[in-house]
């Protein structure tokens, strides 16, 4: 049964007297052990090139990590939301009108919701969907959750995280951030859905962006970085030495099907370091390119801000 609801939820005080965006959602809750789609989904890439920064201050970095510990701790999967899982960063395949799929992320908030950059609507905060329909302006999605995983081995880091990450929601959607397409920058600041998951994780001195960590794996070229590599970061897989060691985490790990076949499709490919994930592999999943008129659909990736 799909149920009709106009959702505005907010994320702060400062977030309900400023933000005038509203959602509407066509969802179908599934209980939380459904399994995931059964496929490999292509990544959406941003890349890094310089927007116009807004004048108003951005919510400071806090120091991160602790690179001993992330690396050796396999960290926790899940495949809903859930107590103590604020912070979790999510993964959905969503299936645009045309019928084309791609990866979309969001990251997890406090009382079952989560915050993404979603096509037509921009930067929203919208209750969380296991499986069900996104109305993005007369647009109709649908959207399946994959799995969810914590971003910091660290304990200190995440409190610290989970301290901060509505502050820093607030920041991007009181400035009603769009979303960008392929290339094309409608506003000032505009950012895709691993756009606004990597402002979120590593916020930078200004919007224009992310404080990427040292080390960040970048499988598609130096100027991209994807779902694909936010994947391998998540899980530290790109950390490790050998394939040996790296089917040991993916064991470990465990997790859905979707998640174990997709962590194996990028420990084959890291050990040929030459070849390109995006290039070696073809899914039978394809990036959403637009549902404007029309046109050649190459494989095109999608920026940020």
């Amino acid at each position: 049964m799909i149920i009709s609801r106009l959702f505005r939820r907010p994320v702060s005080a400062r977030f309900s007297q400023r933000s005038s965006i509203a959602l509407l959602i066509l969802a179908t809750s599934i209980l939380c052990g459904m399994p995931p789609a059964q496929a490999s989904s292509r990544s959406t890439v941003a890349t890094l090139s310089p927007v116009a920064v807004a004048a108003r201050a951005k919510p400071r970095a806090v120091p991160a990590r602790s690179p001993a510990a992330e690396v050796v701790k396999a960290l926790p999967v899940v495949t809903a939301t859930g107590i103590g899982q604020t912070g979790y960063v999510h993964y959905w395949v969503i299936t645009a009108p045309d019928g084309e799929e791609e990866i979309q992320v969001g990251i997890e908030l406090p009382g079952g919701r989560v915050a993404w950059a979603f096509p037509e609507l921009g930067v929203q905060v919208v209750p969380f969907i296991a499986a069900g329909a996104v109305d993005a302006r007369g647009q109709r999605f649908r959207v399946q959750h994959l799995y969810g995983i914590r971003p910091f081995a660290d304990d200190a880091a995440m409190r610290a995280f989970r301290e901060q990450v509505e502050h820093r929601v607030a920041y991007w959607v009181d400035n009603e951030t769009a979303y960008c397409y392929s290339g094309t920058r409608e506003r000032e600041i505009c950012l895709s859905c691993m756009g606004l998951v990597m402002q979120l994780l590593f916020p930078g001195k200004t919007p224009a962006h992310p404080a990427i960590p040292q080390g960040f794996p970048r499988i598609g070229g130096d100027l991209q970085y994807s779902t694909e590599d936010l994947l391998l970061y998540l899980t530290r897989l790109h950390l490790l030495p050998d394939e040996a060691a790296r089917r040991q985490r993916i064991t470990t790990l465990g997790g859905p099907p979707a998640l174990q076949e997709e962590l194996t499709r990028l420990s084959a490919q890291l050990a040929d370091e030459r070849t390109p994930v995006a290039d070696a592999v073809k899914s039978p999943l394809k990036r959403r390119i637009s549902v404007r008129p029309p046109a050649p659909k190459p494989l095109v990736r999608r920026p940020a801000g």
